[in-house]
């Protein structure tokens, strides 16, 4: 999981620009600065969850070790970021594009 999380991460992050990119400008049913705002807003809301169910699941076996907190910071954090990213910004570009039709 440490791996794929930041791979994830930043596989939305591109696909974030991308699928704001593709709507037509006159489409559009907000300003980049608040399409990012929300976006990473999404993300950030969705990393701290990540970080604490990966913290949990990591840390609650009485044989873990003292870095077992690093799973879920670099590892589920990272990777409900990324999906959370890609999600909303899926939903947000097709929502704008039905609205093109």
């Amino acid at each position: 999981m440490i791996s794929i999380g930041p791979l994830v991460l930043v596989a939305a992050l591109v696909a974030m620009i991308y699928f704001y990119a593709k709507v037509p400008a006159s489409h559009r049913s907000s300003s980049i600065l608040r399409y990012l705002g929300v976006v990473l807003l999404v993300g950030v809301l969705a990393y701290f969850a990540g970080a604490a169910i990966g913290i949990y699941a990591a840390c609650s076996s009485p044989s873990s070790g003292n870095l077992c907190g690093l799973y879920g910071v670099f590892g589920i954090g990272p990777l409900l970021s990324g999906v959370a990213i890609f999600v909303y910004a899926l939903f947000w570009a097709k929502r704008n594009l039905k609205e093109l039709r």
